[in-house]
């Protein structure tokens, strides 16, 4: 029985490791904010477009920051979530995937 229990606190270790190094970005509907979290959940990375914050409605820059955040945990949650199961043998892996920062256009022209 230690054995399994070994085994199973090194594969959660490692996948703890993992997630730690995983980004997911999430981005505010209105295109203001796009934050980026590790599949811990993190904050890493915050983008504010410079017009929120110079314009003339600044108090917009908040919400749209709690959403994006909010949308980038989910994100990351939903893959986290597959991760633990699937280390804990209670489903098999799934498809879901991290998202590729090459494939995310980080500067879209909202947030330049």
């Amino acid at each position: 029985m230690s054995s399994f229990v070994d085994e199973l606190r090194n594969r959660a270790e490692e996948l703890d490791a993992e997630l730690e190094q995983s980004r997911y970005p999430g981005r505010s509907q209105d295109g203001l904010a796009l934050a980026v979290v590790t599949g811990q959940g993190r904050l890493v990375g915050l983008l504010i477009a410079d017009h929120a914050t110079g314009g003339p409605h600044p108090q917009r820059a908040g919400p749209a920051v709690v959403e994006a955040v909010r949308t980038a945990r989910q994100a990351a949650a939903q893959v986290s979530l597959v991760k633990m199961r699937t280390l804990l043998g209670m489903a098999e892996a799934d498809t879901a995937a991290e998202a590729s920062f090459e494939e995310f256009d980080f500067l879209s022209e909202d947030l330049r």
